[in-house]
């Protein structure tokens, strides 16, 4: 534990939050260089210390954030000295047949669920992706719901397109977005907004809000997304198993939802074979 005392008591508090709070949203954050040099590197925000950290802390407060659908609420934990935010989301909205939202399209078996987020953050471990806070099922106040790491960032994407802030490498940037992009698709993420992408720092991505993702639908959702492809990330997904993927989320997942994600899979392994057959491997896989 002296250890894991090591690893995250340098952090201080976050700047960025689950869409921001009001208080953020009224005093927009200063320049990047302006800003405190706070790092999290992913052995803070994922993996087991992190989780092992969610899992075992005292919960000290509990208070809204104050925005989103969802009702996410912010949690402070303590645990031998250290203490540090998390997001609690206990919303489990499901709604058989048809449900319109305003002018958009319908959506058939609509779900809103804090149980997505869980193997939302289990498929990011898989593929390497680094970007979903690590996540875990617990009990607050007499409420199941999902316990999220609550990320140290400098500003949503929408502060940052409002400031019109320019990321200091603009290829690597524009490549995360790219692994984004093929994340939602495979998670079939309905819900992705500026809002609930998190920007860095050092202008890495940090992904949160999945709620409503892993539709049991086997096509991708917005193919034309996808036009480059990590090679990495692309190594990554075929580590995706139904075998293995129903060992870790049939408690949240239906078997549907778990092979539809696979199907999603060989999609954009398709797509990318596709595209690199038409415009070349140089113009479609970056490292």
């Amino acid at each position: 534990m002296k250890s894991f005392q090591r690893v995250i008591g340098g952090l201080v508090v976050a700047f960025g939050t689950w869409a921001t709070l009001a208080a953020q949203q009224a005093a927009p954050p200063a320049a990047p260089q302006a800003q405190a040099a706070v790092v999290e590197t992913a052995a803070q925000y994922q993996g087991a210390a992190a989780e092992d950290f969610l899992k075992k802390a005292k919960v000290v407060r509990v208070r809204p954030i104050g925005m989103g659908v969802t009702l996410p609420e912010k949690v402070t934990l303590a645990l031998d000295g250290v203490e540090h935010f998390a997001a609690f989301k206990s919303i489990d909205e499901r709604r058989q047949g048809m449900t319109q939202f305003g002018t958009g399209p319908p959506e058939m078996n609509f779900q809103d669920s804090w149980q997505c987020e869980i193997p939302a953050y289990i498929v990011d471990m898989t593929i390497g992706l680094g970007m979903v806070p690590a996540t875990i099922e617990r009990r607050v106040q007499n409420k199941v719901g999902s316990l999220q790491w609550w990320v140290t960032s400098m500003m949503p994407e929408a502060e940052r397109a409002k400031q019109k802030l320019e990321p200091p490498d603009k290829e690597a940037f524009d490549r995360e977005v790219l692994k984004m992009r093929l994340f939602d698709q495979l998670i079939y993420n309905v819900d992705r907004h500026a809002n609930n992408i998190l920007i860095t720092q050092e202008f890495h991505l940090r992904l949160i809000d999945h709620s409503r993702s892993l539709r049991a639908q086997k096509a991708l959702r917005n193919p034309e997304q996808l036009t480059r492809f990590s090679k990495s990330l692309l190594e990554g997904i075929k580590r995706l198993t139904y075998e293995e993927l129903r060992k870790q989320t049939s408690r949240y997942l239906i078997d549907a939802q778990i092979r539809t994600l696979i199907q999603r899979r060989d999609a954009i392994l398709e797509l990318a074979a596709k595209l690199v057959a038409e415009k070349g491997e140089a113009a479609v896989i970056y490292p």
